[in-house]
């Protein structure tokens, strides 16, 4: 992660610190932490400053408003989530989740999320970009398939350990089913799909990667959904693939769902059905349809 980063202000300094500013003040007056002032009087901090006094004085801030702060490395991560610094964290994501580091990836995770950041914003400012990055290396031979599954894998374990803090409604505004077609393995997005629709409050039911259609209906008949969504990132076969989608979409207009589908696999097919509510691309489309 870079270090040229801009001098913190004392507000900003609270946050990342997790107190208010009447503490910062009080500490920078009897010179526990450490600040540059300015010819006007104002106090600025650098990264090592909040480092410094964080390592002398655990007791006084264990732990900051976005997560807990134990190193220089924290204070930076809190600084780039308080200003929203998506391409600073996109790099530090896919760097650890190349480590197979979960614990640093849910770090920036759950900060985004405690920092107020929307599902929809943190899934696509940066989950999909670290995502494209990673599948980027493969395609060009700077990463190995179980280089780029064990990335993946990080990933996709901080994404469920994030669902750990989401806060939910209590009230359920209707049911959601989340499938792959029968030859699809990349469930991730799909899982981030299923993400915003609980906080959206929908009773979800998640089967995920190759889903096959065999016994599907019952499925209807138990759940009775009112969406069904469907991911598909690549198309083998088009002719089976698309005989396959054709079916549930009919089994969808038997039932009376409505159909939302996502993934650059659609490319090749047709969805121009009856039951298909709308193409999405985004996942702030998702958050808002």
């Amino acid at each position: 992660m870079t270090k040229n980063v801009n001098f913190l202000n004392s507000q900003e300094a609270a946050h990342v610190l997790g107190v208010n500013v009447s503490s910062i003040k009080r500490w920078t007056d009897s010179g526990k932490l450490e600040c540059i002032q300015t010819a006007g009087g104002h106090r600025k901090f650098l990264m090592t400053h909040l480092t410094k006094f964080i390592e002398e004085h655990a007791r006084r801030t264990s732990r900051a408003n976005i997560f807990e702060i134990e190193c220089e490395s924290d204070v930076e991560i809190s600084y780039h989530i308080l200003k929203g610094d998506f391409e600073t964290l996109i790099e530090y994501v896919v760097e650890k989740a190349r480590l197979s580091d979960r614990f640093a990836v849910q770090k920036v995770f759950n900060g985004l999320y405690l920092g107020h950041y929307p599902l929809h914003m943190i899934y696509d400012h940066l989950v999909t970009p670290v995502l494209q990055q990673i599948g980027t290396l493969w395609m060009s031979n700077n990463l190995s398939i179980i280089e780029e599954h064990i990335a993946a894998q990080a990933i996709r374990d901080a994404l469920s350990r994030l669902q750990g803090i989401i806060r939910l409604p209590d009230k359920k505004e209707g049911k959601a089913v989340f499938l792959n077609l029968s030859t699809e393995l990349h469930d991730i997005s799909l899982k981030m799909v299923e993400n915003i629709m609980e906080v959206r409050g929908f009773q979800t039911f998640f089967s995920g990667q190759m889903t096959p259609l065999i016994q599907i209906e019952q499925i209807f008949e138990k759940v009775k959904p009112d969406r069904l969504y469907i991911s598909s990132t690549y198309v083998g076969d088009r002719e089976a693939t698309q005989d396959e989608a054709d079916q549930l979409f009919d089994i969808c207009r038997e039932y009376g769902a409505r159909v939302y589908i996502g993934g650059r696999g659609w490319d090749t097919l047709i969805y121009d059905h009856p039951a298909v509510e709308i193409r999405l691309y985004t996942f702030e489309e998702v958050s808002r349809t």
